[in-house]
């Protein structure tokens, strides 16, 4: 399913009044007036006037993700018009950002800076009772020692809880932007498998991705994983070999893409030849299919971890990976041998999205459990969640070896050692919870291609 232009205009305006209950709320909550929004700014690189690749702050953006203009400003009251200082530099060496139009335009007030001063000025009567949310950049900061007129606050943390807390539900606009990401990354995915044999090298993977998603690297959500055979094994692998290995068995892909700020995060895993890998393959398929289809509001997240364990236990000794019971293998942790890390995370402005551990407003969190001390997502699943579901089994030599001598006897180490060569699998997709059901973007996005 598409979504027009049209449409998206009418999310976006429902999403503004989404978002301008809930900071209303924040700050009546916290005690402030107003809220002021700084996008970021361009940062040099040490002893080089080089910038880094710019990455703006996530408020700033679920303001107006429309707008890539750093050092611009989001100014917002209840009960009045929000305002927008839109950096416009006059510029030789850098192409300044176009002017402010399009239906978002028309919600906004707009002023037009041509410069740190000019922000800074824009600023002054916004200060009085207002919160700072985001980098303040070193012109406002310098302005306001001068003056004497700081904001009351700057991302204050009890402001940030409450937004960080109905962050996690995401709004029409924000899932059909997500929708889109998807549909962009299953483009990349799809082209990259293509192109995985014999001869082609991490790099040229790499490159094949950002050409099918027609996004450059720092426009990506995050580095795209780009993993060949026991290099799959590292689970943030974060090097492209420029020269293809002797031989490509596997090849694990975890790369995303972005959609007017909104991100994809999805993962796949290939292999060539007629190794039994490609079962573990299919088998761990089938295994996070079925995660996916326990997504439900009101289940607890930490709950749905625990059940992906006893899952891979049983994957675990139907391969015959483990000499144990599949109890066995869960109840002794072996599972956490082959599956280190978290099941998901939300998803959204970030990657990994904020209020991943909050269980209220108030900023109360509950963490992870000691067993699984990299779970990013320990809330109750609700209607409006955005997150991914990512198993993963992996043949990782350090955890493989600091297993404990008495439980050396579980494992089959004859078998471990064929399949260490591949490194591991992870699949992961995108889910959004609803009410009733659950919709899964990344399958929706992959069917899409294929009826296509």
């Amino acid at each position: 399913m598409t979504t027009s232009e049209s449409d998206l205009e009418l999310l976006y305006a429902e999403h503004l009044r989404i978002l301008t209950q809930r900071f209303g709320a924040a700050l009546e909550a916290t005690g402030f007036e107003r809220c002021v929004v700084f996008a970021g700014e361009l940062r040099s690189e040490p002893r080089d006037d080089t910038s880094y690749p710019f990455r703006v702050e996530p408020y700033f953006a679920a303001w107006l993700p429309f707008v890539t203009a750093p050092g611009s400003v989001v100014c917002f009251e209840p009960g009045r018009r929000p305002k927008l200082i839109y950096r416009q530099d006059a510029d030789f060496w850098h192409l300044p950002p176009a002017d402010p139009e399009g239906g978002w335009a028309r919600h906004f007030d707009i002023a037009i800076a041509r410069s740190a001063w000019d922000t800074a000025h824009e600023l002054r009567t916004w200060k009085i009772g207002a919160a700072a949310l985001g980098p303040l950049p070193a012109a406002a900061e310098h302005h306001a020692r001068r003056r004497d007129d700081h904001f009351a606050a700057t991302n204050h943390s009890g402001l940030l809880a409450r937004l960080d807390y109905d962050r996690a539900f995401k709004t029409p606009f924000e899932i059909a932007c997500m929708t889109v990401a998807n549909q962009i990354a299953a483009r990349g995915h799809r082209a990259v498998a293509a192109a995985f044999e014999a001869g082609v090298s991490e790099f040229e993977l790499n490159q094949i991705y950002c050409s099918a998603t027609r996004q450059r690297e720092p426009e990506l959500p995050y580095s795209s994983i780009i993993a060949l055979n026991d290099h799959a094994a590292v689970l943030h692998y974060q090097h492209l070999d420029r020269s293809a290995p002797a031989e490509s068995r596997s090849f694990l892909i975890d790369a995303g893409a972005k959609h007017l700020g909104y991100a994809a995060d999805v993962t796949r895993t290939w292999q060539r030849g007629a190794h039994g890998f490609g079962e573990l393959i299919e088998a761990m398929d089938e295994l996070q299919q079925a995660v996916c289809g326990e997504v439900a509001a009101g289940i607890e997240f930490v709950d749905l971890n625990e059940r992906t364990h006893r899952l891979l236990a049983s994957l675990l000794a139907e391969h015959e990976i483990v000499r144990c019971s599949a109890e066995q293998a869960y109840e002794t942790g072996l599972t956490r041998v082959f599956l280190p890390h978290g099941l998901g995370h939300l998803l959204g402005l970030q990657v990994h999205d904020a209020g991943g551990w909050q269980v209220s407003r108030d900023g109360a969190i509950r963490e992870p459990p000691e067993t699984h001390p990299f779970l990013r997502l320990t809330r109750k699943l609700a209607s409006g969640f955005a997150l991914t579901i990512e198993p993963g089994l992996y043949f990782i030599e350090s955890l493989l070896s600091g297993v404990a001598t008495s439980q050396q006897k579980l494992l089959d180490i004859e078998k471990i050692a064929a399949l260490s060569p591949y490194g591991g699998i992870r699949i992961e997709d995108n889910l959004v919870v609803e009410s009733t059901r659950n919709r899964n973007l990344t399958r929706e996005a992959f069917g899409s291609m294929d009826a296509g």
